[in-house]
């Protein structure tokens, strides 16, 4: 019946694309050897990593390469799983963001050239996995240009696919382990079609199918945009950073979530216009008044710095760090952290609503957790509150706080029959910089497939 329902959804939606029979790498295109990180410029001379990067062809007509950056797990490599990370954006690097200022072994320091330890990196729950997606994106590229112009959720879910079936074949290793796909933001589109990809080629063909899709997890992603922008002006007027007349003429002008009218647009960009230098990924945070490298001595304390990007940038396009990452040195532009796409323009699909995704994925018995920062106004927990509501799944276990260290509230959990919904307290947009120690607890907790710890009860 889960089956069923998998291929039924692809059909509707047009997500189907041919299955390519798999064929052993060619010659030179790469291997595990090749592609291993002594060790990367500036990491701190005690560390012990296995590290991996390097490119995976993809489309030989349009040259399309994609990049990735692998992690074993910290300790008992042979014996963890497989955990595929993907930022969203669409076009934000999983690399330079997710690896390196996320859930990745190292943090840049402020001198742009320094690495220091991430104590809450996932890789000591995991084996971990970044991919650059889709082309074009940080070091991923096409040689036919023109692919960049035709971008969109279909393509992307059939590249990942199809790397994920190469970049086996160079880690065999893997294929008989347990795959967890986990993203954030517009991932909210990446992780449940390419689950959905994986999930059709096991209906199909269940011999040939190397990927053991176990679970997936998602935070504050955008599964509804029109839903999710619309709730974002909510969310500000809720935490006072709205006024009641900008809010009131939102309300007047907007017919509903899916409003395009000149009036409703007009409204809510006058509102957005006076909100002020904050932002809106988490209201209450920093924000970056100098973006530029210093002097090294936070010796990468702050993990929250918000102007942490601009070491990761400074650091990636240092010459010694491309070299030992093995990216490919003829790209005729500077690493950068996102490349720009129009939500609402992008390829075929940010418009339409992934929850059928979410219930087809869960009937079929793979994990599903979905996760949201409680101080995000981009894409607000009310917001995925609401689209998991709307999902008719009977409740499990009701509503309760969890705790990452036993002592204080780490947020609020509800478990549905088939999904789980779990928010992070105080956390923004990006729940492993805001709260790592929250984020990894969370993390261990889904690929264990626990309950998330619980909160001390509150004394009489």
């Amino acid at each position: 019946m889960a089956t069923m329902n998998v291929r039924a959804l692809c059909l509707s939606v047009a997500i189907v694309f041919s299955l390519l029979s798999r064929q052993p790498l060619a010659a030179g295109e790469g291997s595990k050897e090749a592609d291993k990180i002594a060790a990367l410029p500036g990491q701190p001379p005690d560390a012990v990593v296995q590290q991996y990067s390097g490119y995976v062809n993809i489309d030989d007509k349009a040259g399309k390469s994609l990049f990735y950056y692998f992690v074993e797990a910290s300790a008992d490599a042979a014996q963890k799983p497989l955990l595929l990370w993907l930022n969203g954006g669409p076009g934000c690097s999983s690399f330079g963001i997710g690896a390196f200022q996320e859930i990745g072994p190292f943090r840049v320091d402020t001198d742009g050239k320094t690495l220091c330890k991430n104590k809450y990196a996932w890789n000591t729950v995991s084996n971990v996995l970044y991919l650059e997606s889709p082309v074009g994106v940080g070091f991923s590229y096409a040689v036919n240009t023109e692919v960049y112009n035709t971008m969109g959720d279909n393509m992307t879910a059939h590249d990942s696919y199809l790397f994920l079936l190469k970049w086996l074949d160079r880690f065999p290793e893997y294929k008989a382990r347990d795959l967890f796909i986990v993203g954030e933001s517009y991932a909210g589109h990446y992780v449940p079609e390419l689950a959905v990809a994986i999930l059709l080629a096991r209906s199909m063909r269940p011999k040939d199918s190397p990927i053991n899709l176990k679970g997936i997890a998602i935070g504050n992603g955008i599964l509804e945009l029109a839903s999710d922008q619309s709730s974002m002006f909510e969310y500000l007027w809720q935490h006072a950073f709205m006024s009641d007349s900008a809010h009131a003429l939102i309300a007047q002008n907007c017919r509903n979530a899916d409003d395009e009218s000149p009036l409703c647009q007009g409204a809510r960009n006058s509102a957005y216009g006076h909100l002020g230098n904050i932002d809106v990924y988490n209201v209450y945070a920093s924000t970056c008044h100098d973006k530029k490298v210093r002097p090294s001595g936070s010796k990468c304390m702050d993990l929250a710095d918000p102007c942490a990007q601009y070491y990761v940038e400074a650091y990636l396009n240092q010459p010694q760090v491309q070299k030992a990452i093995h990216a490919n040195a003829g790209l005729k532009y500077p690493w950068t952290r996102c490349r720009t796409y129009n939500l609402n323009t992008f390829g075929d699909s940010p418009k339409k609503t992934m929850l059928p995704y979410i219930k087809a994925i869960a009937a079929s018995g793979v994990r599903v957790w979905l996760f949201s920062g409680d101080l995000d106004a981009m894409v607000p927990v009310i917001s995925t509150r609401q689209a998991v509501e709307k999902l008719g799944l009977g409740v499990a276990a009701d509503w309760r706080p969890w705790s990452a260290d036993g002592k204080e509230v780490a947020g609020y959990v509800i478990e549905y029959k088939g999904v789980v919904f779990a928010t992070v307290r105080g956390s923004g947009h990006m729940v492993p910089i805001d709260q790592p120690e929250r984020g990894l607890v969370l993390v261990s907790s889904f690929i264990k497939g626990q309950p998330l710890p619980q909160a001390t009860p509150m004394l009489e």
